[in-house]
């Protein structure tokens, strides 16, 4: 348990994923109190990994719990306002955050981004690292701006990536260093002096759009290792594919093998030799 020197009324804007080790992590600390979650429910389990809905890990911390609301709305600034918070965290939230909300909370607004800002702004920053064949990612803290992931930093820490991540393990790994920051982001307010933070250099900042659906096709690949790379960076969701005989295949796995045949594509019972250079690489059904 970490002991503040100053309570916390706190907010969580989050869904199901990231915002349950978040969430977690804010309930073990004793003088932190989370008024509420705000939240979107979906009818379909979390695709990543196993994991309940936030709204029922809500109910089981007894808090209160929002979802189905524009947080942006006059609605949702006065329910905000009504909640009095100190700070708002946001940890995966599809909604576009407006000034009005902003300015609410006095600490602010501080967003858990899963890259190392200012690389990998936007949506998609775990299938972006992936697919970018990148060593080591990260979990950001930051102020949240009017522009998107660009506030001062006040945590940054890094993560491997191996070459057997695939995009639920990796978001789970971030998701779990996300939680075990949220004390130290704690200790930063402790003092009751508000950090500034490090401004982020734009002049390094790139952008994780969020995948095509063409961007699932395997047969797209212009070699084996980018072949490698989306399956791990796409799966277990969207998912992968590749169209055989007017058929699209769902795969989930690969292999790289090496041998001595023509180029092309030769399809088994249970997998799929795929030659597109001097090495090929065996692909698994779903």
């Amino acid at each position: 348990m970490t002991n503040l020197k100053i309570p916390e009324n706190i907010l969580l804007f989050g869904l199901t994923g990231f915002g349950n080790d978040v969430l977690k992590a804010l309930n073990e600390l004793n003088e932190v109190n989370v008024k509420a979650v705000f939240t979107t429910l979906y009818k379909n389990p979390f695709p990543y990994y196993p994991e309940q809905q936030i709204n029922e890990l809500c109910k089981q911390l007894n808090i209160e719990c929002f979802h189905g609301i524009n947080v942006s709305s006059d609605e949702g600034i006065r329910l905000i306002q009504s909640l009095q918070p100190d700070m708002i965290i946001v940890s995966t939230f599809k909604q576009i955050i407006k000034s009005d909300v902003i300015k609410i909370p006095k600490l602010g607004i501080i967003n858990i981004h899963p890259s190392l800002l200012p690389k990998l702004r936007g949506p998609s920053p775990v299938e972006n690292a992936i697919l970018n064949g990148d060593e080591v990612t990260g979990v950001t803290f930051h102020y949240l701006t009017d522009e998107i992931d660009s506030g001062n930093i006040l945590l940054q820490k890094k993560v491997r990536i191996r070459k057997t991540d695939t995009n639920g393990l990796l978001r789970k790994k971030l998701s779990d260093l996300a939680a075990k920051m949220v004390p130290e982001l704690m200790q930063l307010f402790s003092s009751g002096v508000i950090p500034v933070g490090t401004p982020q250099d734009t002049s390094l900042s790139s952008q994780a759009l969020r995948p095509k659906p063409e961007d699932v096709f395997i047969e797209n690949c212009k070699n084996v290792q980018e072949i490698s790379r989306k399956i791990r960076a796409l799966n277990p969701h969207p998912g992968t594919s590749i169209l055989i005989d007017k058929k699209r295949i769902p795969i989930n796995r690969f292999r790289f093998i090496d041998k001595s045949i023509p180029l092309g594509i030769y399809r088994k019972k249970t997998y799929i030799d795929f030659f597109i250079d001097s090495k090929g690489i065996r692909l698994y059904t779903t």
